[in-house]
């Protein structure tokens, strides 16, 4: 079961509707504002809470949080966790940012689980 802890939240002004996409990868737009991102984008976090446009989006910039993932295939514990084309989780590969490590196993496509946030640059 996904579990949070010790984490450290920025308050970011949702770019849009985000109201679908809690435990999703977001990045920061050129306005500043909270956005998903695509495919090995460029994430800053997990957001944490449901906005919609204009409302304040609470991101989670390190620490232990939950994230769903998009396709489970090759992900598992103490893998590293990358962005996929719908800012959901993914098994980090070439070209992705490290963003965190798996605390769990995900034993389906769109589970959630705990991953340790902590970015760490792209993968070569």
């Amino acid at each position: 079961m996904a579990f949070e802890q010790s984490k450290l939240t920025i308050t970011l002004e949702a770019g849009a509707d985000l109201s679908a996409k809690q435990y999703y990868f977001v990045a920061v737009d050129t306005n500043g504002k909270a956005v998903l991102t695509g495919d090995d984008g460029n994430p800053i976090g997990v957001l944490q809470n449901k906005p919609t446009a204009g409302q304040a989006a609470s991101v989670c910039v390190y620490g232990v949080t939950k994230l769903y993932i998009g396709t489970e295939s090759g992900l598992g514990a103490g893998y590293n966790v990358g962005c996929d084309s719908n800012s959901a989780g993914k098994v980090s590969d070439t070209g992705s940012f490290r963003m965190g490590v798996a605390l769990e196993d995900p034993t389906a496509d769109g589970d959630i689980v705990s991953i340790l946030l902590q970015k760490n640059g792209k993968q070569a």
